[in-house]
């Protein structure tokens, strides 16, 4: 989770870096650009002189004739003209396509904008921003947007929720995230009501025993057990990799629009309800243990399968106004194979759809 939000952070970083090299002016751009080409003609000059410098002394040191020196200075400022030449020639090619851009720039002024559809795809130049836009479709039938979720996690045993009130686990800190890709596809051509979701997610749910409890395998079987030593932290998690396919209905109300005249179907505004369900498989079960003992404290990593359901499975429903919903999770299949009593994972929380 902290390796998923640190590249987030690090994309959104850099993704402002260059909106911000991209709001860079025309000006300050013919400013960078003759600042460098005066840079190149100093760093020339200063060489030239430094070499010239070093011709006289070796007249006056008599290791070369006034002639010989004559002939040597005007092989180094030819030279150096040349340097000039041809590390400017790039930067003067930049120059020349800022001004060739500035200037096609203005031709398309606002009483004279071009549209153009290049692949499918509606493109206006405006002069009032001096960019290329492109058009959004608001009537296409599918849309994509990232699902992040969190909240807490648990087990009810045998069928029955009112386990959850005498749980052996912490409530607050068995906890779920998931974190995925969602596409969206509207169900009829001329209607925002009925939606189709499905994508693909990863899920984190995350166990932690109270009472000094740990999971033990024995065999085919595996049990809470109390702990010979005390505790400080006990916590179970499976990693799964699901495909969520559930139905949604989204109240967004169809928006009219005089410029192109005709009716944008919107999603995503208004109050949203879906239901559905979820398949996978469980990639990852790790154990981990944290305690003292002999005044040493020790950090205990355990993985494998533990008897764990590598088949995942179950139900899913969410509501909420806009791209925030209430959310639960719960699997039909039973987290350990051969238990003595049917054990159900559910989760609750938030869900966000950006």
């Amino acid at each position: 989770m902290i390796k998923i939000i640190s590249t987030l952070i690090i994309f959104l970083l850099l993704s402002l870096l260059n909106v911000q090299a991209q709001e860079i002016s025309f000006e300050e751009k013919v400013k960078i650009l003759s600042e460098r080409i005066e840079k190149v003609t100093a760093e020339e000059r200063f060489a030239l002189k430094d070499e010239i410098k070093d011709i006289n002394s070796r007249i006056e040191s008599n290791e070369i004739s006034a002639d010989e020196a004559q002939q040597l200075k005007k092989n180094a400022a030819d030279k150096s003209a040349q340097n000039i030449q041809n590390r400017i020639a790039k930067i003067e090619k930049q120059l020349q396509d800022l001004i060739q851009h500035k200037v096609d720039n203005e031709i398309f002024t606002e009483d004279n904008k071009k549209r153009f559809r290049i692949g499918g795809v509606d493109i206006d130049f405006s002069d009032d921003n001096h960019r290329w836009r492109k058009k959004r479709n608001y009537n296409r039938r599918t849309t994509s947007n990232t699902v992040i979720a969190f909240g807490l996690n648990n087990l009810i045993i045998d069928g029955s929720l009112s386990s959850l009130d005498d749980s052996e686990f912490n409530f607050w800190q068995s906890r779920f995230f998931e974190f995925g890709v969602n596409h969206k596809t509207r169900v009829f051509k001329n209607s925002s009501f009925l939606y189709i979701n499905y994508g693909l997610s990863v899920m984190y749910n995350t166990l932690r025993p109270s009472q000094n409890q740990f999971y033990v395998a024995n065999g085919n079987t595996t049990t809470l057990q109390t702990h010979s030593i005390d505790l400080d932290k006990s916590k179970f998690k499976n990693v799964q990799l699901v495909v969520p396919v559930m139905f949604e209905l989204d109240f967004s109300k169809p928006k009219f629009s005089k410029d192109d005249d005709k009716v944008h179907y919107r999603t995503n505004k208004s109050v949203r309800v879906g239901a559905g369900g979820f398949v996978g498989v469980n990639l990852k079960t790790k154990q981990v243990l944290k305690y003292k003992e002999n005044d040493i404290r020790v950090k205990d990593r355990q993985k494998g399968d533990f008897n764990v359901n590598n088949f995942v499975y179950g139900l899913s429903a969410f509501v909420g106004h806009k791209d925030t919903s209430f959310y639960v999770k719960y699997n039909l299949n039973e987290l350990f194979k051969n238990a003595a009593s049917e054990q159900n994972n559910i989760s609750f929380g938030v869900r966000f759809d950006w």
